[in-house]
């Protein structure tokens, strides 16, 4: 490898190095470039040398999702993870998954003990986009001790590390480690990844996978018995999800019907969180359209590595849409319906939620006596800040991860979109923990006339309603702690005079990793948030940067209220036009 290339490779402004983990434009594959291959290598060699370290015998898991470039990508991180391992004297096992979901290849670390890991997706992006995500792996001693549990997604610490490796590599002219991961034949890589998605330790992490499910939600597999839940519509779009999804699901008593489950063949835009250019119309509405054709009385679409799953009702218009909101509050209030009926409910209740998430879902945990905690947009803080409650004696059965409706559900480590699926059906199908669940959101809402046998819309409808619109902009690439700067700037000079008299107060707040803080300490580009009271009821205008798309920002304005709602949308929109013009 030669370290101009990887210096002009990383030197891309299209690539985006973050803690969330690396992405760019791979191209349509199957091959990559010399540059991209660069990245893979040094990244992977940075990764394995700081994994490792204390390791005699070690073992790193490596999952992809089915876009064109995955083999490649993954085929350059092996290099890296061995020459990275040879360095420091490791003797590494790599064990190759294949095509997997990143719930299951996450499981995969945990139950193989494996010193960590690397999942390739660039999630909802279009295909010729691909990435990397490393996870926590075991720790060998508790000096190495990481907040984050074995299988998460790394902490920003260590993954910011990283970059910094990858960037040192690049300038280090002459560096032997670069001699060292040039000295691997093609062929000493493929005999040490070996035969992809060895069945037998697929096996073991999709057992493993199985028996965490049915113990979070206490449900027994069906083996042989009748299917009584659902049914099912999944739309798994030629992604992750394809043909294990319903495996999944069936097993737990979930009738299911696939539609475009080809895999690696998306028949429809991977990312479903908007309008298709195509027909102009909701992309979600052609899920609904299948769901009500199927006869199914929910549908379901997953991301490209199945952590996420977007939730539709039958039907044949917009109203069959749940908003991703709708559906973060939705499995809040079934996570912990499902705790108090289970009776795991002793002590202390918290659940977690990111800065970007809704009103909606804190009102619901409040209902049923939990504690809301608010930490830094991202994964990894969400998934922290849930064992380090679980640490002080909390019982923390779920938290929701930004806008998206994404969640983590009991001791998982990531978000998952067969969970948001099963929580569903078991919603549709539960009398008890309907019951239960009706009872703590009835609080102020009033009564549904009827629980038949359909319901999820009438679950729905107890949801405390909230008016949240997330806006997506394209900017020309202003710094991002110079948006939020002028933002905060606009909104107290320009914006507030306006909202004064609907307003009792605001505040803006700050919030880093796993919780809030005065103001800041890390890079520029976390979010910006400000919080306004009216009366008991408290409203905010949030806004943050992408890490992973360059240039893009997203806006989310939240209020119960849809008079203040409407002013607070327009405040908000005039304060980020000018901000980033």
């Amino acid at each position: 490898m030669n370290h101009e290339l990887l210096r002009e490779a990383l030197a891309d402004p299209a690539l985006i190095q973050s803690f969330s983990g690396v992405r760019a434009s791979f191209g349509d594959g199957p091959g990559i470039s010399k540059g991209h291959s660069a990245i893979a290598n040094a990244y992977g060699y940075a990764y394995a040398r700081r994994s490792l370290a204390g390791w005699g015998n070690a073992t790193l898991v490596i999952g992809r999702d089915p876009r064109p470039t995955g083999q490649a990508v993954s085929f350059g991180l092996a290099r890296g993870f061995l020459a990275g391992a040879k360095a420091i004297g490791a003797r590494l096992r790599l064990v190759d998954m294949g095509i997997i979901t990143t719930p299951l290849l996450q499981t995969a670390v945990r139950v193989l003990k494996a010193a960590g890991g690397v999942m390739i997706t660039a999630s909802h992006n279009p295909l010729s986009d691909n990435g990397f995500k490393f996870l926590t792996g075991h720790q060998v001693s508790s000096a190495s001790h990481d907040e984050a549990p074995a299988g998460a997604l790394l902490s920003a610490d260590r993954m910011t590390d990283l970059v910094s490796d990858a960037r040192r590599m690049a300038e280090a002219g002459g560096d032997p480690l670069l001699d060292e991961i040039a000295a691997l034949s093609d062929g000493i890589v493929m005999r040490a990844m070996g035969r992809p998605g060895d069945e037998r330790l697929r096996i073991r992490a999709e057992r493993a996978y199985l028996d965490f499910l049915g113990h979070e939600w206490g449900v027994e597999p069906h083996c042989l018995k009748p299917l009584t839940l659902g049914p099912a519509l999944l739309d798994p779009n030629g992604g992750s999800a394809s043909g294990i999804g319903a495996r999944v699901l069936e097993h737990f008593g979930v009738r299911t019907t696939e539609t475009n489950a080809r895999l690696g063949r998306p028949e429809h835009p991977i990312d479903t969180d908007g309008v298709d250019p195509r027909t102009g119309k909701h992309m979600l509405l052609r899920v609904a359209l299948s769901a009500c054709e199927a006869g199914a009385r929910f549908g379901v679409a997953f991301d490209y590595d199945a952590d996420r799953g977007n939730l539709v009702l039958p039907g044949t218009d917009g109203s069959a849409i749940i908003a991703p909101q709708a559906v973060a509050a939705l499995s809040v209030a079934l996570a912990l319906a499902h705790r108090h009926t289970a009776r795991r409910a002793r002590g202390r209740t918290a659940v977690v939620v990111s800065e970007a998430t809704s009103g909606a879902s804190v009102d619901v945990a409040t209902l049923f006596g939990a504690t809301a905690f608010v930490v830094e947009t991202g994964e990894i803080n969400v998934v922290t800040r849930m064992r380090r409650l679980r640490d002080e004696g909390y019982e923390v059965p779920i938290g929701v991860e930004g806008a998206n409706g994404g969640a983590i559900f009991g001791k998982s480590t990531c978000r998952d979109g067969l969970q948001t699926a099963l929580c569903a059906a078991l919603a549709d199908e539960s009398p008890d923990i309907t019951s239960d669940w009706m009872r703590a959101l009835s609080s102020g809402c009033e009564q549904p006339n009827h629980v038949g046998s359909v319901r999820l819309p009438d679950l729905l409808a107890l949801v405390p309603r909230y008016c949240n619109r997330m806006l997506r902009f394209e900017t020309a690439g202003r710094p991002h702690g110079e948006v939020k700067a002028r933002m905060e700037s606009y909104f107290a000079d320009i914006a507030w005079p306006d909202l004064s008299g609907t307003y009792g107060s605001y505040e803006f707040v700050d919030y880093e990793g796993t919780g809030r803080v005065e103001r800041r300490t890390g890079d520029e580009s976390g979010g910006w948030r400000v919080e306004l009271k009216a009366g008991d009821e408290g409203d905010f205008i949030f806004a943050r940067g992408s890490r992973t798309e360059a240039g893009v920002w997203r806006l989310i304005v939240d209020s119960p209220d849809e008079a203040r709602y409407q002013a607070l949308e327009r405040a908000a929109l005039a304060m980020f036009e000018t901000a980033a013009a």
